[in-house]
């Protein structure tokens, strides 16, 4: 027979009113939110086997992951990968990720499409970069290709990738006046090349260097 252990003390936490300790048999067992202690349903003198302590504190981490994915959320928007792996770290149990990506995604907060638009808007806004370049970022976050093609759609919505790439060309170009032109043509493609435009694209921009 599965060995059962008793509710002998259930007591507020002094530094934290909302956490609750609850003692087993005599002993501090563990510490759980106000709010799981009430879906829980657990009092003093109730019997516990272990699967049942196993199931309560497994609803503690959904919590605790839950709270964790909301303040990651409030400092900045987050791809469903990033978010996830993120939880990961955190050391919280696949089922209780899986828990809290499905609450952030019910609530509004986690959405790969929203999440790619608003990341190419941005993206433009403080450090643009060439399709390529943006595409492959996204991937590298885990957003699903039609997801990335929002993304990029976004980016490039109030000015065409040749327009950021000619507008980046100009103020790089101003940065390299000192020197020579060879060396100053040179760094200038590598830049745009590093920032992913593509090389056609790059190459036009060379030829037009006299209008820059």
């Amino acid at each position: 027979m599965a060995e059962m252990r008793t509710v002998t003390g259930i007591e507020m936490q002094k530094r934290d009113a909302q956490r609750i300790s609850i003692f087993l048999d005599g002993e501090f067992a563990f510490g759980l939110h106000q709010d799981v202690l009430l879906e829980s349903g657990i009092a003093r003198g109730d019997r516990l086997s272990e699967e049942r302590i196993e199931a309560i504190l497994a609803l503690e981490q959904k919590r605790r992951a839950k709270e964790k994915a909301l303040r990651l959320l409030s400092v900045r928007s987050r791809s469903r990968k990033e978010l996830a792996d993120r939880l990961r770290q955190a050391k919280f149990s696949p089922e209780a990720i899986e828990y809290t990506l499905g609450e952030m995604e019910r609530l509004g907060f986690l959405n790969d499409g929203d999440f790619a638009q608003a990341w190419g808007r941005n993206r433009t806004a403080t450090r643009p970069a060439g399709a390529f370049m943006l595409r492959q970022e996204l991937r590298r976050k885990g957003v699903a290709e039609e997801d990335i093609e929002k993304g990029l759609q976004a980016a490039f919505r109030e000015s065409s990738e040749a327009e950021v790439a000619r507008e980046l060309a100009i103020r790089r170009k101003q940065t390299l006046a000192a020197l020579p032109e060879e060396k100053a043509r040179k760094r200038l493609q590598d830049f745009l090349l590093r920032r992913g435009f593509g090389w056609d694209l790059v190459s036009e921009l060379m030829e037009e260097w006299e209008r820059l």
